[in-house]
């Protein structure tokens, strides 16, 4: 498949060659002027859109190059993270991307969105970013560039398995004795970012997998414990809900921030009831690091999660979360 078939392409599962670092900005140099087109090389935009954070990257891909189930062909020549908080909209962060790459004169080809959220004709709404609307056509034309499709992140996740070399890209965490892996098989992904994920995978006669979006992480949360059981009454009475609460309202970034306020209430429950478990629970709070978690915003929840070494009311909040993660997991 050549260059200019990409647009009107299915979707190719890719490799990420690079391993990731925690970083904002790309801190090696552009591969060529990007702000001049180049007529044997098109620039194609990729994004992987959260509800926290937006992550773009600009590739130089060769026009004759061949994408048929494999790596994503050419130079990444700049990547950066953007806090959704600090923007109004979607757009702008794009307008400010590109400039600060200097791409005005040579404007991506093509663009392929991986966003948080069910995608409807081209079109998304986001599930954890209120306000947040993304149309392909739409951002397109606005943007003066090609072709742009969006596609549910955990959909991109999903094609990526597919790439994955298990003995080096990979670890085992539950074995199952004698397992037998057939070539067909289905394939379920799950991953908590600042909702919960899920996508799963089925290969047709030809045996090549399709995946699937799928708003799994809105299944019910089964409290295991009376702890867990005063937690759901708490999520409750937060989200005004009379009869269930959903399991990515603890299994996220959003909630494990919900954990920690249900961890350093008062000693009464969601019932206004005595609850033991409460006042022992309150004597654990730390007053400088819970300063800290209330006034991360959106980063709430990863300030939680960095400050569980040193606050032991932290340490079981993400106790909670990954043990229902697991949970969620075995039955995805």
């Amino acid at each position: 498949m050549a260059f200019s078939d990409m647009c009107n392409a299915s979707i190719t599962p890719f490799r990420r060659n690079e391993t990731a670092r925690d970083i904002s900005v790309r801190d090696a140099p552009f591969s060529r002027d990007i702000s001049v087109c180049d007529p044997t090389s098109r620039l194609v935009l990729a994004g992987d859109i959260g509800g926290t954070n937006s992550r773009l990257r600009l590739f130089d891909v060769p026009n004759d190059a061949v994408i048929i189930g494999t790596s994503v062909p050419g130079t990444l020549v700049y990547e950066k993270i953007y806090p959704n908080e600090n923007f109004e909209s979607f757009e702008t962060i794009v307008r400010q991307f590109f400039e600060e790459t200097g791409v005005e004169g040579c404007k991506p080809a093509a663009c392929c969105l991986a966003v948080a959220g069910p995608v409807d004709r081209n079109t998304v709404e986001f599930t954890n970013r209120d306000g947040w609307r993304i149309c392909g056509e739409e951002l397109a034309k606005s943007l003066d560039i090609g072709p742009v499709r969006l596609i549910n992140d955990f959909v991109a996740a999903g094609y990526g398995l597919l790439t994955l070399d298990e003995a080096t890209e990979t670890i085992t965490l539950q074995d199952v004795p004698h397992r037998t892996t057939r070539s067909g098989d289905p394939i379920a992904c799950i991953g908590a970012g600042t909702g919960l994920g899920q996508t799963f995978l089925t290969a047709g006669s030809d045996n090549v997998y399709q995946a699937y979006q799928s708003e799994g992480g809105h299944a019910d949360f089964a409290a295991r414990s009376d702890l867990e059981y005063q937690l759901q009454k708490f999520l409750k009475k937060k989200f005004n809900e009379k009869n269930r609460v959903s399991v990515e309202r603890v299994v996220s970034g959003i909630g494990l921030a919900n954990v920690y306020s249900f961890l350093r209430q008062a000693t009464c429950d969601a019932d206004g009831q005595p609850a033991p478990p409460g006042k022992q629970l309150l004597d654990q709070v730390i007053t400088e690091v819970d300063d800290d978690i209330l006034a991360a915003g959106d980063q709430m929840g990863g300030a939680v999660a960095k400050s569980a070494a040193k606050c032991s009311l932290c340490q079981l909040a993400v106790d909670i979360m990954f043990t229902t993660y697991g949970a969620e997991a075995g039955v995805a």
